[in-house]
Order: C-alpha cells, then sequence, then structure tokens
C-alpha cells in the first residue's frame, strides 16, 4: 500500500511501551498504518525494581516482561535489534543487518550513568542502571562473602565485606535498602558475623533523598541507621582507586564494591544522532512543547532520552511518571499527523513519589499521602500491579504478586513470610482421592435414588418452592399414568387394609407398654435437666434453614426463575454427572484446580439451597487445599497441565487478552 504509514518505536522502556500500546490501539484495525517496536532485548525491564534482583530480594525474570506477553496477537511488529543509527532525512533506522523505514520515528532509549568525569570512578565502580548492572552487582556481592568466610587477612576480610553505594536519591537508598537486609542472609549462609559488615552511604548534599519532604527524609534516615547504615552527608567523591573510595575531606574508604547511583545522562547512541542536543541537558535531546526533535517534526522524543522544561521551569525529571507523560503526547501528535487534529503540548501530571529501603520499610508521598512503614510499601506495591494490569494484564499482576509475596522464601516483605510457606503436594493426596470419591458416591447415590429413571417422575422437586412444576413433570406423569394408575391404586388399597389390621392387631400389644415407656422417658429427662445442656452446635443442621430468608431468596431467584424451566431429565441428569466428573478428575488428579472450583461452586449451591449442614463443609476448604497444585502428586496433572498450558498460552485468545496460565508460547 503506497500511502502506508510506518511507525518505528526505538527502545522498549516505560516510554516505547506505553506510546506502543496506545498507538496499537488507536490503529488495530487499520491496515494502512505499521507500528514496529526495536530492543536490544526481548523484555521489557522494570527499571524500579532493579534493586531488588541485584540485593537477591527476587529472582531475575521478576523485572523482565516479555514483549510477546506485553503486545500478544497485538498489530505491532517486535523486532530484537540494536540500532546503530538513523538517517532522518532518508527516513531510515540501521542496525548491523536491517534497514527500518519510518515516516514517524519514537526514540525513547533511555540514559545512561554519568560520572562527572570524577578520576577513577567508572572503571571501579557497579552501576545500577540495567538489567544486565543488576546481574552483574547481583553475583558481585555473593562472591564478596563467599570470598570473604574464607580469607584469613582482615584487612582483606574487612575491605570484602564494605559495600559502599554513592548517591542518596532513589535508586541509592533503595540499594542500600537491600544491602541492609541481604547481608543477614548471606553472613548467615557463609557463617559471618554481622558485625563484620559495614554498609556505607556517602551523599555530597547535606541530606539523603532531597526531592522528599524533611519529615520523610528523616524517617528514612533514621530507619536505615537502625538497620546498622553508616550515612556520610556533605561528602563528595574525588576519586575512586581499586578497593579505595576517596573523599574531598581526605577520608578514604577501603572497599572491594563500590556502587555509583548519582546521576544519569543521555545514552552513548542519542549522542551520536544528528539532532540537537539540550545545553543543560547532559546529552539529552532537545524537545519542543508537542515532544517533537526541533530539527524534525516526524522525529518524536520521549522519556530519559528527551528534554524539555515543565512550567516550572525545571527539566522534565528522569522518572516513570515523566515517561508516561512523555509518551502520551508522542502517541496523541502522531495520531494527529496521520488523522489531522490538534497537536498536543507536553503537560507533566506526577502523582508523587515512593522509595523502599528494603522489602519491610518504606516512605512515600503519593495521591496527596504522606505515608511510611507498612502504608508507604503497600502503595508501592499497588501503584506496581496497576501498572503491570495495563501494560499485560492479570497475569502479569499474578507473577509479581507470586515473586513478591507467595515465593518469598526469605520473609523479606513488609508482611513476613506468612504467605510464602507451602504444603507438599504429597500430604494432602489421600484428602483430595477421598473428596473426589466422596462426589462420586453423591452422583452413584443419586442414580440409586432414581435421578436417572425419568419415566418415575421427578426426583428434585423438592429443591424448589410449593407450587413449582418443572418442565416436562406434567408430561411424564401423564404418560405413566395410563400404564400403571390402575396398579398403583390396588396397591395402595391393599396397603391401606393391611396397615388397619396391622394397626389393629399391634393396638393391644404395645399400647400399654408405650405408654409406660413414654413416662419412664419424661422422668428420666426430668431428672437429668440439671446435668446435661444439649448438643451446643448442632453440626447436622443445615447452615441455612430451607423456609429461611437467604434458601427462600436463592430459591425463589434462581431454582423457580431460571431451573424450573429447564426439563427436569436434564436438570437432573446435569446434577448427576457434575457431581461424578468432579469426583473423578479429583480423584484421578486430572484439572485438580477446575475440579475444585467446580466442587466450591457446587456447595455454595447446595448452602444457599439450605441443604448444606455444618459437618459438610469440610468439602469446601479441602477443595481449597486442592487447588494449590494437589493434581500433581500421583495425578493426571503431571502431564495433563503442562501440555494444556503450552497449547493454551499459544491461542489467540490468550494473547489478545492477556490470559495467559504462564508465558505466551508464540
Amino acid at each position: 500500500m503506497a500511502d502506508k504509514k510506518r511507525i518505528l518505536i526505538l527502545g522498549g522502556g516505560y516510554a516505547g511501551v506505553w506510546a506502543g500500546k496506545i498507538l496499537e490501539k488507536k490503529y488495530r484495525k487499520r491496515d494502512d498504518v505499521e507500528i514496529t517496536l526495536v530492543d536490544k532485548k526481548p523484555f521489557h525491564t522494570l527499571m524500579t525494581e532493579l534493586h531488588e534482583v541485584a540485593g537477591w530480594r527476587v529472582e531475575p525474570e521478576s523485572v523482565q516482561v516479555p514483549f510477546r506477553k506485553i503486545f500478544g496477537a497485538r498489530k505491532i511488529d517486535i523486532r530484537v535489534d540494536t540500532i546503530t543509527g538513523v538517517d532522518f532525512h532518508a527516513k531510515v533506522a540501521k542496525s548491523s543487518s536491517a534497514e527500518y523505514p519510518f515516516d514517524y520515528i519514537v526514540i525513547g532509549v533511555g540514559a545512561e550513568p554519568e560520572y562527572f568525569g570524577i578520576p577513577g570512578v567508572q572503571e571501579n565502580s557497579f552501576p545500577l542502571w540495567s538489567f544486565d548492572d543488576a546481574i552483574r552487582l547481583r553475583h558481585h556481592v555473593e562472591h564478596m562473602f563467599a570470598k570473604a568466610a574464607c580469607e584469613t587477612d582482615p584487612a582483606k576480610r574487612r575491605r570484602m565485606l564494605t559495600f559502599v553505594v554513592a548517591g542518596a536519591g532513589f535508586t541509592g537508598i533503595e540499594m542500600i535498602g537491600e544491602l541492609l537486609e541481604y547481608r543477614q542472609d548471606m553472613c548467615r549462609k557463609h557463617h559471618l558475623d554481622p558485625k563484620e559488615t559495614r554498609v556505607v552511604n556517602i551523599e555530597a548534599l547535606p541530606s539523603i533523598l532531597p526531592i522528599l519532604e524533611e519529615p520523610l527524609r528523616v524517617r528514612a534516615e533514621n530507619y536505615m541507621k537502625k538497620m546498622g547504615c553508616e550515612i556520610f552527608l556533605n561528602s563528595a567523591i574525588t576519586g575512586a582507586e581499586p578497593g579505595k573510595v576517596l573523599l574531598k575531606d581526605g577520608t578514604v574508604v577501603e572497599t572491594d564494591t563500590f556502587i555509583w547511583t548519582c546521576g544519569v545522562k543521555g545514552s552513548s547512541f542519542t549522542s551520536v544522532l544528528d539532532v540537537p542536543k539540550a545545553e543543560r541537558g547532559r546529552g539529552r535531546m532537545q524537545a519542543n512543547d508537542f515532544m517533537q526533535s526541533t530539527a524534525y517534526p516526524y522525529v518524536y522524543l520521549a522519556g530519559d532520552s528527551a528534554f524539555i522544561l515543565e512550567p516550572n521551569g525545571k527539566p522534565m525529571p528522569q522518572i516513570v511518571e515523566a515517561s508516561h507523560c512523555s509518551a502520551e503526547t508522542v502517541a496523541h501528535n502522531i495520531m494527529a499527523d496521520i488523522d489531522g487534529g490538534e497537536h498536543h503540548k507536553f503537560k507533566p501530571n506526577y502523582h508523587g513519589f515512593m522509595v523502599s529501603i528494603g522489602g519491610k520499610y518504606g516512605v512515600a508521598n503519593a495521591g496527596g499521602m504522606k505515608t511510611r512503614g507498612f502504608m508507604a510499601m503497600a502503595m508501592k506495591h499497588m501503584i506496581n500491579c496497576w501498572y503491570l494490569l495495563n501494560i499485560a494484564g492479570i497475569n502479569q499482576v499474578w507473577e509479581y504478586l507470586k515473586h513478591e509475596f507467595l515465593d518469598m522464601t526469605t520473609g523479606r516483605t513488609f508482611i513476613g513470610g506468612f504467605v510464602s510457606h507451602r504444603v507438599r503436594a504429597y500430604w494432602p493426596l489421600l484428602l483430595r482421592m477421598w473428596l473426589g470419591l466422596m462426589w462420586v458416591m453423591e452422583g452413584v447415590n443419586k442414580i440409586g435414588e432414581g435421578w436417572l429413571k425419568f419415566d418415575l417422575g421427578s426426583k428434585s422437586g423438592w429443591m424448589f418452592s410449593s407450587g413449582v412444576v418443572q418442565k416436562g413433570v406434567a408430561d411424564a406423569a401423564s404418560a405413566a399414568s395410563g400404564e400403571w394408575a390402575a396398579d398403583a391404586t390396588a396397591a395402595a388399597s391393599g396397603a391401606v387394609e393391611a396397615a388397619a389390621e396391622a394397626v389393629t392387631a399391634a393396638s393391644g400389644e404395645w399400647a400399654a407398654d408405650a405408654t409406660a415407656a413414654a413416662s419412664g422417658a419424661a422422668e428420666a429427662v426430668a431428672e437429668g435437666a440439671g446435668k446435661a445442656l444439649g448438643k451446643v452446635w448442632d453440626l447436622a443442621k443445615p447452615i441455612f434453614d430451607f423456609n429461611g430468608p437467604v434458601s427462600t431468596w436463592f430459591r425463589t431467584t434462581f431454582m423457580d426463575g431460571m431451573f424450573a424451566h429447564l426439563h427436569f431429565a436434564a436438570f437432573q441428569g446435569m446434577i448427576v454427572v457434575m457431581e461424578i466428573l468432579i469426583g473423578l478428575a479429583l480423584f484421578g488428579g486430572c484439572f485438580t484446580w477446575l475440579a475444585a472450583v467446580a466442587s466450591i461452586g457446587m456447595c455454595v449451591v447446595f448452602t444457599l439451597s439450605g441443604m448444606f449442614a455444618w459437618d459438610q463443609l469440610w468439602f469446601v476448604f479441602a477443595a481449597i487445599l486442592c487447588m494449590g497444585g494437589v493434581g500433581r502428586a500421583f495425578g493426571m496433572d503431571y502431564w495433563v497441565v503442562p501440555f494444556f498450558k503450552r497449547w493454551w498460552n499459544g491461542t489467540k485468545f490468550a494473547r489478545k487478552n492477556y490470559f495467559y496460565a504462564d508465558d505466551p508460547t508464540k
């Protein structure tokens, strides 16, 4: 198509992904617009959580969100490639092996650490600004503990166990928090005394976290000191050497782990691009009010790559919300270019700031609320969940909760380890099989009671209100009446005569005995009334009375209003089949999770119908336990579930609606 518009997005960070989501939603049904996103890695990195990976709080995959999960079956082409240059006049981006023509290009390639020209810092420090940085630091820190455990030289040992973080901004303080918690686990693992370790924070300014209000800064600083952190304020770093950090006042801090978090600048990629750079932007590209390059109107800049002054006269901060705001402006203006319409100016809309100091404490000023501790950490996790829900659906939120809470074996969360311990799948094996057997017998017993002998009429009429007749009951009764009505009448007449004779014969024999027995029972009750109180809780009593308000409402609303219109044969057959299938699935461990959910659903229906007693509630609790992967212990789920997940995650429905069982397979 000659007039097809091609949009190229460079970078799959916060800005690139956000812009891509907006543009794809707009043009997913149009063939005249083509969107391509290029990134060096096949996943989006949660940059704000890198400290958790570096500090061994979570696994590396917890900060990775695959692009195939984010965009799934969406109409956007994802390419894993490294762009080496852009010809803005020819409108083509190039890599070593491919070319990417465009009509509009979005540059959101992020930033890099700024070392301010301080001698030796870049060569002797660990940055924390990428996934690779976090992995490198993660393994280095553990190696230091393992190495120190075998070191006999006190000076070398002390240097190995001294961890220095330069910078007291968000990244620096969050890394400090991870080290303060992580050293406890490492010292226990390597048989070290925690008192031998040092965690040092060096900051050139007179306070930590300068972007937050003083009360929150004080709270954060006090918590860090309580955890054993040494804080050097007003301490500018003048240089670094192997194993040493040099301060302006002459102090030398010896360490084998020097982490640099003091600032960022434009990326090395943008520095070679033929676009104007901002004078005060440290290599960031200058953007106009519409987030366009000042040299090319079809070149849009977003996120940390862009430099623009906000209405307050300050540069746009390099934070996630700024990336989102700039991406929204970029996406809207590209749509205006393609479809016509008014361009929007960049308008910042920030909701606050949050910083975690380890997994158990944090401070925040967000949404107009200043919080600390539990509330601050809860708010941070909620915002992370909101973001993941928007880019990758509920499955990614579940993955986040598993990494942050359910799979956290060290208890490094603000709720401790209460939800992280698991039950081995083989312990509840017999309970699962017993629950399945009970459901099978429920269905078999109904067959024995004649639930499938439809010529005898309905066996489930008692589940409906008085006067309500199930569909098909009258027809079945009419059909049967001609065949056995006479026999039934004769049989009934004979039964009445026999009953009368039996009553006459028996009356003389046991009437007196019955009177005496009743008299004796009354005396016994009167005598024991003061000795026993009877049942405190009758467990055989239904949870909801059949004629009570709850059961009456449920019966009249659902049973009378819906299921009475279903043929009684179909209704009874459905119940019998469901009970047997649920039982067989649980007993054999096949699709156990779904069977457990169905079991709970049936129990809820029976409970609301007034048919479920208190001593039957174990059905519900056992089913809940069976939802925890019990089917994989000596069950069919060991083979069935992985196969089903692979199939399901490859379907277009799962990819389009983010409804994955795990990760997408296509």
